[in-house]
């Protein structure tokens, strides 16, 4: 109390923290809770996650996924990991893009899911970023699935996050 700017601090990073504990736990029951197993729920779990963090940074979306009602097969264990790769490159976005518009797509052919996570942003320089736990996380989470997380960079060109997995 007799250092106001170090408690102002204190409590913001408490409430970040308290914050990014209530998603995990919210992801963790949503994610195991069957009641969400219809791939509806995903996709309108991942607009509306994409809109929320979107709409913060004046960032326009623009979305394509398959249309209401389509059906096909994913595991809890691939939904769970599409979903966090997907949340890790919106959010990647939306901290560090410094984009105006960004375009999301998710297709489902025969057997794949093709996600991309694309921006008009400031771009990175592939050769010069470390890769952080973000990075290395979403390139496990593919791998773990028997699929593939590219990343595509360039300074001033905007950003690709190309996700390939296996449906079912």
């Amino acid at each position: 109390l007799e250092q106001p700017e170090k408690s102002r601090d204190y409590l913001s990073r408490a409430s970040e923290d308290i914050q990014r504990i209530s998603e995990s736990l919210s992801d963790i029951v949503w994610n195991i809770n069957p009641k969400y197993d219809d791939i509806d729920n995903l996709f309108i779990r991942m607009k509306r996650y994409a809109a929320d963090m979107l709409d913060g940074k004046q960032i326009t979306g623009h979305y394509d996924f398959p249309p209401a009602g389509e059906k096909f097969a994913l595991s809890m264990t691939r939904r769970r990991d599409l979903y966090l790769v997907f949340k890790e490159a919106v959010n990647n976005m939306a901290k560090y893009s410094g984009a105006t518009e960004a375009e999301i797509s998710l297709q489902v052919t025969g057997n794949e899911i093709l996600l991309q996570v694309k921006d008009n942003g400031k771009g990175f320089d592939m050769d010069q970023v470390k890769s952080g736990n973000g990075l290395t996380n979403m390139q496990q989470r593919a791998q773990a699935e028997g699929g593939t997380c590219r990343i595509e960079s360039a300074p001033g060109k905007g950003t690709l996050v190309e996700l390939r997995m296996k449906a079912g």
